[in-house]
């Protein structure tokens, strides 16, 4: 019997990266990513692959779901012509992520020109207008089946003093309208804490993530989940032990069980056993008899 789960892995996550049209990182492009790669190279067994699910994994946080939305306009947008034709693709089912930053097609997630630390901290996506880009960004939160747009800002430039990955505004926006879908970040609703621009900027700079205050004193904690120190969203951090850890108990036990596969399938003739993700990105095992 052929069991070769974490190869399978392999085919499946660079299929699925060819599927969106996005490049696919060499296991020696994500080791430069990584400042210990050559130790944990050594000692850790699946280590390539595990970078490749950590970059796969940051992509699909990044990216907005395909399906048909329900939309909620905030105050702030009511009566905005600029969002008519993006409200028509939500709604209708059709795909947006080509309105997305190009820096979600980078091979190196982590690089500070590349990350996404307002999605993986505020849980915001920020959409262009046009798919050649636009100097204006409309800023947009997802909860089930719901979209909600906030705001539309200005792209960040200190130059021209405009402040857009670390704007509260956005925070609060949510906050005034539809609170409901970010209470289970609540920390606390009598908070003193605040923070300025720059120390807030600084800090998601150098890895810090950090809890937002709005006006009537509700402190809400990273409503996206936040980022690791490697500038990676929690959720995918995480998501990659446990993805990594369920191929790796599957392929044992296939292998430990293939008299029983044998037997239950009637077949004693060689049976080819793989691995595929299904649209969760579950690890699901199929086999097939030669």
């Amino acid at each position: 019997m052929e069991v070769n789960f974490f190869k399978d892995l392999e085919t499946e996550i660079k299929e699925k990266l060819k599927d969106f049209g996005y490049p696919i990182p060499s296991f020696a492009e994500l080791r430069k990513q990584h400042i210990s790669a050559t130790e944990a190279h050594l000692s850790y067994k699946h280590y390539d692959i595990k970078n490749l699910v950590l970059h796969f994994l940051t992509v699909t946080e990044r990216r907005i779901p395909i399906k048909k939305w329900n939309i909620h306009i905030s105050p702030q947008l009511q009566n905005r012509t600029e969002i008519v034709n993006i409200v028509s693709m939500l709604s209708k089912g059709e795909d947006a992520n080509s309105l997305l930053s190009h820096r979600i097609r980078s091979r190196h997630q982590n690089d500070e020109h590349s990350h996404d630390l307002l999605r993986y901290e505020w849980g915001i996506y920020h959409l262009h207008f046009t798919k050649k880009r636009s100097k204006n960004l409309l800023f947009v939160f997802i909860h089930h089946d719901d979209i909600y747009l906030i705001d539309i800002l200005a792209h960040e430039s200190k130059k021209l003093g405009n402040v857009t990955w670390t704007n509260t505004d956005l925070i609060q926006t949510l906050h005034d309208n539809w609170p409901h879908v970010i209470a289970r970040a609540i920390f606390k609703t009598d908070s003193k804490e605040t923070l300025t621009t720059e120390q807030r900027r600084n800090l998601r700079e150098n890895g810090g993530n950090t809890n937002v205050t709005v006006r009537d004193g509700t402190e809400y904690m990273p409503i996206g989940g936040g980022f690791s120190c490697s500038k990676h969203p929690v959720r995918a951090v995480i998501g990659a032990d446990v993805l990594v850890d369920k191929v790796r108990v599957l392929e044992q036990w296939t292998i430990n069980s293939e008299q029983q596969i044998k037997a239950t399938l009637k077949q004693n003739d060689n049976i080819e056993v793989r691995l595929v993700l299904d649209n969760d990105y579950n690890p699901r095992v199929y086999g097939d008899c030669n």
